[in-house]
C-alpha cells in the first residue's frame, strides 16, 4: 500500500509540474496505457500495442488517420497524395514539401527506402519483417521500392494487387527511422538524443517501468494543427495504481482497469468509462513442443492437437465474459474476430464456409448438466487418447489423473490474472493441472520470442481489418508464432524425443501429413496472390480450419477495448486496432 500510495503521490507531483511547465505550446497531459515497459521502441521491432502507442507519439508514415470532432479517417500523411497503376501493382507517392526529422534535418524520400530494408532485412530479425513481403524484390534481394528526392516521389512495386496496401503505408513497422544512428538492438529507441523521428512529438526522457516523456515537434509537418504541448507516458502495469492514478487527477487516460470495478466507475464517473470496439482475439497458445502424452504411452503429434483442442474445450467461455471480463466481450467461436473481413464478407463469422468451434460452450450437457456440451466432448477426447481418470460423466465427478503439469504464463494486469484464474479453475475441475507463472510484458515476449514458454495468454488486435493480418502470426517465419508451429524448438528444453521436430515434421494439414510449410504458409501466400474474392474466401476459412485443427491456439473471447478519459479532453480518436490517436487533441477548462 506505501509503495502504491507513493506511486500516486509522484503521479500527482508530475502532473502539477507538467500543468505548471505548459505554455502557449500547448497543455501536457498524462496517460497510461497498462501495458508497462515495451520490449522494444524501435518501430521495426517492436510488436506490442502499447509499444505502437508509444511509437506513434514520435514518429508517423506515409499514411495516417486525421481526427475532426472525434471522427477518425485514414489520410495520407507524410505523402501529399499517391496514384495506384491500373494492375494495382504499382504505387507512387509523392512526398509534403519540406519534411523533416524532429531534430531539425531534411527528410528525403529515399529515407523510406533505407527504412524499409532495413526492417525487412533478415538479419534485424524484426517480427513483422514479413509484412515487406508484399513488396517485390530486386535480383539483389533489396525491396523494389525506388525514390526521387529531387521530385519527392517514391515508387513502390509489389508482389500481387494488395486491397490494404495503404494501411500497411501507416502501420508502425513502415514508419522511417534514420537509420544510420539505428542499431539492430533497438538502444537507439530508448535514447531521447537518438531517437529521432517524424510524429507529431519528439521523446525527451525514457526511463525503464516508469516513464516515456514527449514535448510537441515543431517539425511535424502539421505541427499548426497540434494543441498538445506534450504527454507523459507512464509505463505502468498495475492495474490497482494505473485507476487510483485516475481518479486521482493524475492521469487523463487510461486502459487496463479491473472489470470488477467497471459497475462503480460507471456510476461515479458517468460517461468516462468507454467499451471501445476492438478487432480483436484473446486467446490461449499452446507450444507445440511441450509434451502432453499419458503416462505410460506416446501420444502423436496429431493425437496431442486433440488434447490441447479438449484442453480448450474446457472452459465455458459465455461465462468467463459475464463473470470475469464483464465488458461486452464476445464469446469466440473461432480465431478470426467477428466483423473481420476477408475482402468478400464483411463478418467472416458469420460467412457461409467458415467453421464455428466451441459452440456448446454455455450449453448443459443432456449427459450431465454439471458439464457443458464442449466440456463432455473435451473429457471423451481425453478419455479416448487413453489419459487415466477417476469418476465418470453421469456422475459429475470427472477427475483426470496423468494430463501432464505445464507452466501457464501470462503478464501481470487484473484482467489477465482474473481471466487466468478462471481459465485454472476451469482444467482443475477436471484434474487438470498448470503451473501459473506471472511475468512483465517485456519479459514474456522475450520468452515466448525465444519458444521458452509451454503455454500463455496471448491477444491479437487488428492491424488492418483484414483475415491476413490474422493468418500472417502464425506462418513459420513470423516472430509472433509463439507455439512454434512450423519452427524449431528455439530456447525450450524440455522437450522429448517424440515432440522435438514437431514444430517442423509432416504432422500439420487437415489429414495432418503436411509439414506446416506446405499446409499452411503455402496456403497463405495463395490467398496474398489470389484476385477473385469468392475464391479467396473460400482459402481464408480453409486456413483458420487448419490452424484450429492444431489446438495451438484456443481463442477465448473477441476484444472489446475499456478504457477512460477525463471530461475535458476533446477530439481523441481510439481506433478498432488499440490505437490511439493524440495529434490533435485539445484540453477545455
Amino acid at each position: 500500500m506505501k509503495k502504491l500510495f507513493a506511486l500516486v503521490l509522484s503521479l500527482v507531483m508530475a502532473f502539477s509540474l507538467g500543468a505548471v511547465s505548459a505554455n502557449a505550446e500547448g497543455e501536457i497531459i498524462s496517460v497510461m496505457y497498462g501495458g508497462g515497459t515495451p520490449e522494444s521502441m524501435d518501430p521495426a521491432l517492436n510488436s506490442a500495442s502499447v509499444g505502437s502507442n508509444l511509437i506513434r507519439l514520435g514518429f508517423c508514415g506515409l499514411m495516417g488517420t486525421q481526427v475532426v470532432d472525434g471522427v477518425a479517417t485514414k489520410e495520407p500523411e507524410m505523402a501529399e497524395s499517391y496514384t495506384i497503376s491500373e494492375d494495382g501493382l504499382v504505387y507512387t507517392f509523392t512526398l509534403r514539401e519540406g519534411l523533416k526529422w524532429s531534430d531539425g534535418t531534411d527528410f528525403y524520400a529515399s529515407d523510406f527506402v533505407k527504412s524499409w530494408n532495413r526492417a525487412a532485412d533478415p538479419a534485424l530479425g524484426a517480427a513483422y519483417g514479413f509484412l515487406f513481403d508484399y513488396i517485390a524484390r530486386n535480383e539483389d534481394g533489396t525491396l523494389n521500392v525506388v525514390a526521387d528526392d529531387e521530385a519527392r516521389t517514391l515508387t513502390v512495386t509489389l508482389v500481387n494487387p494488395c486491397a490494404y496496401f495503404l494501411e500497411l503505408c501507416g502501420f508502425t513497422t513502415y514508419y522511417p527511422v534514420k537509420t544510420d544512428i539505428a542499431d539492430n538492438e533497438g538502444a537507439w529507441a530508448v535514447n531521447p538524443a537518438t531517437y529521432i523521428g517524424t510524429g507529431p512529438f519528439r521523446m525527451t526522457s525514457y526511463t525503464v517501468d516508469d516513464v516515456a516523456t514527449f514535448e510537441k515537434n515543431e517539425y511535424y509537418w502539421n505541427a499548426e494543427n497540434v494543441s498538445l504541448g506534450g504527454i507523459n507516458a507512464y509505463l505502468a502495469e498495475d492495474s490497482v495504481a494505473i485507476l487510483a492514478a485516475y481518479e486521482s487527477g493524475a492521469v487523463s487516460f487510461i486502459e487496463n482497469m479491473d472489470p470488477a470495478e467497471f459497475e462503480r466507475l460507471n456510476a461515479t464517473y458517468p460517461g468516462e468509462l468507454v467499451m471501445g470496439t476492438q478487432l480483436g482475439t484473446y486467446y490461449i497458445l499452446f507450444n507445440v513442443h511441450k509434451d502432453l502424452s499419458p503416462e505410460g504411452k506416446t501420444l502423436t503429434i496429431q493425437e496431442q492437437s486433440r488434447a490441447r483442442y479438449a484442453l480448450g474445450l474446457m472452459i465455458n467461455r459465455q461465462d468467463e465474459v459475464d463473470y470475469v471480463t464483464m465488458g461486452g466481450e464476445e464469446p469466440a467461436t473461432g480465431f478470426y474476430p467477428s466483423t473481420l473481413s476477408d475482402g468478400l464478407n464483411s463478418d467472416v463469422r458469420s460467412a457461409e464456409g467458415y467453421g464455428s468451434w466451441y459452440t456448446g460452450t454455455a450449453t448443459p450437457s443432456e449427459e450431465n448438466p454439471v458439464y457443458t456440451e464442449d466440456m463432455v466432448e473435451g473429457i471423451k477426447i481425453l478419455m479416448d487418447l487413453g489419459y487415466s481418470y477417476t469418476g465418470s460423466i453421469e456422475e459429475g465427478n470427472v477427475m483426470f489423473t496423468d494430463v501432464p503439469v505445464f507452466e501457464f504464463a501470462f503478464n501481470t494486469n487484473a484482467t489477465n490474472s482474473a481471466i487466468i484464474q478462471y481459465v485454472q479453475e476451469c482444467w482443475n475441475s477436471v484434474g487438470i493441472t498448470a503451473t501459473i507463472n506471472m511475468e512483465a510484458w517485456a519479459t514474456l515476449q522475450t520468452k515466448l520470442g525465444n519458444g521458452d514458454a509451454e503455454a500463455s495468454r496471448m491477444g491479437w488486435v487488428a492491424d488492418f481489418n483484414d483475415c491476413m493480418n490474422f493468418l500472417e502470426i502464425f506462418i513459420s517465419s513470423s516472430g509472433n508464432n509463439y507455439p512454434r508451429l512450423g519452427q524449431d524448438v528455439g530456447d525450450y528444453t524440455r522437450y522429448t524425443e517424440n515432440t522435438k521436430d514437431a514444430g517442423l515434421g509432416a504432422y500439420w494439414g487437415l489429414n495432418g501429413d503436411q509439414t506446416w510449410a506446405d499446409a499452411y504458409d503455402a496456403l497463405v501466400d495463395q490467398i496474398k496472390a489470389e484476385t477473385d474474392p469468392a475464391v479467396r474466401a473460400e482459402m481464408c476459412a480453409e486456413a483458420e480450419k487448419i490452424l484450429m485443427a492444431t489446438g495451438a491456439v484456443a481463442p477465448l473471447h473477441f476484444y472489446v477495448n475499456p478504457y477512460m478519459v477525463k471530461p475535458n479532453i476533446q477530439n481523441i480518436a481510439v481506433l478498432p486496432t488499440g490505437d490511439v490517436i493524440w495529434n490533435y487533441v485539445t484540453v477545455t477548462e
